[in-house]
């Protein structure tokens, strides 16, 4: 029987094999380190320094946050900048 090379871990992202010198372990998979990036800006993480929704990452700040934090007027959410309530201002220009 011919002598074949271990398997490589295939990366998330771009479904290439990873090698040892170029891998990062994040979220129980083997990542290229520039494959690891925040689903929705697009931002290279660093190990460690993101969260994980549904198996996927995300930077903490804002990308987390906006799409899964808290929401509501004033918790920093997308809709934080949305007035409250629908109400309309009484403050008029005489």
């Amino acid at each position: 029987m011919p002598w074949k090379p271990p398997a490589q871990a295939k990366c998330p992202s771009c479904d290439k094999a990873v090698y040892f010198a170029e891998k990062v372990t994040a979220l129980g998979k083997d990542w290229h380190k520039m494959c690891l990036k925040c689903q929705k800006c697009g931002k290279t993480l660093a190990n460690g320094s993101f969260l994980e929704h549904e198996g996927k990452p995300y930077c903490e700040k804002p990308c987390y946050q906006a799409l899964f934090g808290a929401g509501g007027f004033g918790r920093g959410g997308t809709e934080s900048h949305q007035s409250f309530g629908g109400a309309k201002s009484d403050m008029t220009k005489s």
